[in-house]
């Protein structure tokens, strides 16, 4: 690599609100209470998904205090690698990227398909003719790079724009519900109730509301780019996970009173697409309700970009530490980010558009089928080693609380376990029946962690001053 030091992203470019809009952006919360609401409504356990986004976020509360008590001592674009590799070790490290890069890759390509999907729709819609989704998404990648490249300032203004419109209809039509005293069965408590939420069909909700909350940990990837580090990732950590957890829980419990407990499942079969469209006008003016179809596309917008500077940037990282192609650590020399690893990114989510739309037809089959299995199943795994991470860390180089360095991640390594192995019991289900799909994620899993465990082993034989230094932001 040619003059590490030059090889840095720019410090000091945002404060933590502006990491909060990155973060709420890659999460997308409109996306998931769009897209896999409906189906966890129908496949799950019905109107106990509610609760599910309750019991989730709660966990990812005591994730988070261990999570942000390491983040303010490891500070790397690497976030999950970084931690896991400073923690326990670097061999971790590199399965922890495996899965994480892994995770980020398939959510994006979720929403590339949903894009697709919804343009095509909306194309048949107002001009009777669309081009197939595949080749919308292709457009939308034409467009992802540019605003990628460009310095976080930029994509900080254009992403917190889109996520503030995007809070603000969630939180229009929740306050609406809640004012009209819900629907035809008025307001109700009943999808708390732990009878209804630990029903059957739990695994398979809890897979959609895990998979929903994907994106709020990505404030650690802003920490090289922080303002006072320490203190704003952190701040922007909390905020998120709080923010996403209200939002998406309030919404999905608002949803189901609109439309009533008792009706609200069938509804959901009947019109999975139109779910939440359907019964917005009854309790939002029509400006807004119609504003929540073009809010769809543009949260769907800004979750791409910022999954775009999340994978850029653990390429980057990666790519500094010289743990793959040091090329990747390359900055563009005007805008000061990692223009090598955005366009390759960029190219690699070319090349799997296009295959996946030889093959598949039916975009939401990918998006709410195998592909966001893989990537909820994978982040689970990712966050269990960066959990396992805070305790080995802090027992090595002390210092900390109890309750932050040993009692929140130990509990949160046994629900993020509990999480995983509900989902891994689920597959079948959550891939539409199909055994194949499941045993292909289950093997993947497993094929990221040996894979990336033996070529650490490799790293470690062929250059072991690199794999010692890894996760050290190439120091």
């Amino acid at each position: 690599m040619d003059d590490t030091a030059r090889q840095r992203l720019k410090a000091g470019s945002v404060g933590w609100v502006r990491i909060f809009a990155f973060v709420f952006a890659t999460t997308g919360p409109m996306i998931g209470l769009v897209g896999a609401v409906p189906v966890g409504l129908t496949q799950g356990n019905g109107i106990g998904l509610a609760g599910c986004f309750l019991l989730a976020g709660t966990v990812y509360v005591v994730f988070s205090v261990g999570f942000a008590a390491l983040a303010r001592h490891v500070i790397d674009a690497g976030a999950f690698y970084a931690c896991v590799a400073r923690g326990l070790s670097p061999s971790a490290g590199l399965v922890a990227a495996g899965f994480a890069v892994t995770a980020y890759m398939a959510l994006q390509l979720c929403c590339y398909a949903l894009i697709g999907f919804f343009i095509e729709h909306l194309s048949l819609r107002l001009l009777g003719e669309g081009w197939p989704w595949w080749f919308n998404a292709l457009l939308v990648n034409a467009v992802v790079p540019l605003c990628s490249q460009r310095n976080l300032v930029f994509a900080a203004w254009l992403i917190g724009a889109l996520a503030l419109a995007e809070f603000a209809a969630i939180a229009a039509f929740a306050v609406s519900v809640l004012a009209h005293g819900g629907g035809p069965q008025g307001l109700s408590a009943e999808p708390f109730a732990p009878a209804r939420v630990f029903s059957t069909g739990f695994g398979a909700a809890m897979a959609f509301a895990v998979a929903s909350f994907s994106g709020f940990e990505t404030a650690a990837v802003y920490a090289e780019e922080a303002r006072a580090p320490q203190r704003n990732v952190p701040r922007a950590l909390y905020a998120a996970i709080f923010a996403v957890a209200v939002s998406t829980t309030v919404a999905v419990w608002a949803l189901i009173a609109a439309y009533g407990p008792d009706q609200v499942v069938d509804a959901a079969a009947r019109d999975p697409g139109g779910l939440w469209f359907a019964v917005a006008p009854r309790f939002v003016p029509a400006g807004v309700a119609a504003a929540m179809a073009g809010l769809l596309l543009t949260s769907l917008f800004a979750s791409i970009v910022a999954l775009q500077n999340v994978v850029s940037r653990y390429l980057y990282a990666l790519g500094r530490d010289g743990a793959i192609w040091p090329t990747l650590a390359q900055m563009h020399p005007v805008q000061e980010t990692p223009y090598i690893a955005n366009l390759v990114q960029a190219t690699v989510s070319i090349l799997m558009l296009s295959a996946l739309g030889l093959v598949e037809q039916d975009p939401l089959r990918i998006a709410l089928g195998s592909v966001s299995a893989l990537a909820a199943a994978s982040l689970l795994c990712a966050q269990i080693l960066t959990s396992l991470a805070v305790i080995g860390f802090f027992r090595a180089q002390g210092g900390g609380g109890a309750l932050a360095t040993r009692i929140a991640p130990a509990l949160s390594v046994l629900a993020l376990s509990a999480l995983l192995g509900t989902i891994l019991a689920n597959l079948r289900l959550l891939t539409g029946g199909s055994d194949a799909a499941a045993w292909a994620i289950a093997a993947a899993l497993s094929g990221i962690a040996a894979l990336s465990a033996l070529y650490a082993a490799a790293l470690k034989r062929r250059a072991p001053a690199v794999y010692a230094a890894l996760g050290r932001g190439g120091r």
